[in-house]
């Protein structure tokens, strides 16, 4: 039985270009290694939901009008 509060560690293997983006995304979100793929994985989740069920994803400015829609996922 597992506990969703376990962690596991894993090894991998990046670029330092992508290691750097990791680091300056941890300090962004005032957060660890570990949040950045936390979070980067909860919204590759919601985003492949999303498509499955037809919908798409977008970002939106302060006034609610489409600045990119995110695809390719």
């Amino acid at each position: 039985m597992t506990s969703q509060n376990q962690r596991l560690q894993i090894n991998l293997n990046l670029s330092l270009e992508l290691y750097k983006t990791i680091d300056n995304l941890s300090q962004q979100i005032h957060g660890d290694h570990a949040d950045v793929f936390l979070k980067a994985l909860a919204l590759l989740e919601i985003a492949v939901e999303a498509k499955q069920q037809g919908k798409h994803l977008w970002i939106v400015d302060d006034n609610q009008n489409l600045d990119t829609e995110i695809s390719g996922i």
